[in-house]
């Protein structure tokens, strides 16, 4: 039996992160920053494990899901690293095609060109925003302003990457 997972699609992993990258403030993201939010566009379901900080903390309500054993996540620090690999070919994907600066991204970093999206594409990422505006709304707009490092950052609150080593 053959089942379909948008987590391992190389073309699904790339229009999240236009996605991502069209509807976030023009900015320069650290590439663990973009990863992670790229994980919880992915698995909306995943956001309620989030420690949200206090501004934002009644969103959490919205994302709250009847449990289904079939979209289950053992353990999300696993699953997180295993999407490493499709997530950096997609970068390096659109670094190729100009959509995200080559430089940048070769230092650790994404930022989006000015190069504009084919109109087919760019309708779709519309269509799909406005399909789950508050999803879009909390990862492009408030997780992305979070700090990626320290206690109270990104990386800490997700709990998808080890913080040990980080400076704070």
């Amino acid at each position: 039996m053959l089942i379909y997972n948008p987590a391992f699609d190389l073309h699904h992993t790339v229009f999240r992160l236009l996605q991502l990258l069209t509807s976030a403030p023009p900015a320069e993201y650290e590439t663990e920053r973009v990863r992670i939010l790229d994980y919880f566009l992915l698995f909306p379901e995943q956001v309620p494990s989030l420690k949200f900080p206090d501004e934002i903390k009644r969103k959490r309500w919205l994302f709250i899901q009847p449990y289904n054993p079939y979209r289950r996540i053992d353990n999300p620090s696993r699953l997180f690293f295993e999407l490493e690999t499709i997530q950096t070919t997609a970068l390096q994907s659109l670094a190729s095609r100009g959509l995200i600066d080559r430089d940048r991204f070769q230092a650790g970093a994404v930022k989006r060109t000015a190069e504009a999206l084919p109109t087919v594409l760019a309708e779709a990422i519309k269509q799909r925003a406005a399909s789950s505006p508050e999803l879009i709304d909390l990862v492009a707009r408030d997780l992305i302003a979070l700090p990626l490092l320290g206690p109270k950052g990104l990386k800490a609150r997700s709990r998808l990457l080890d913080t040990r080593y980080d400076e704070s």
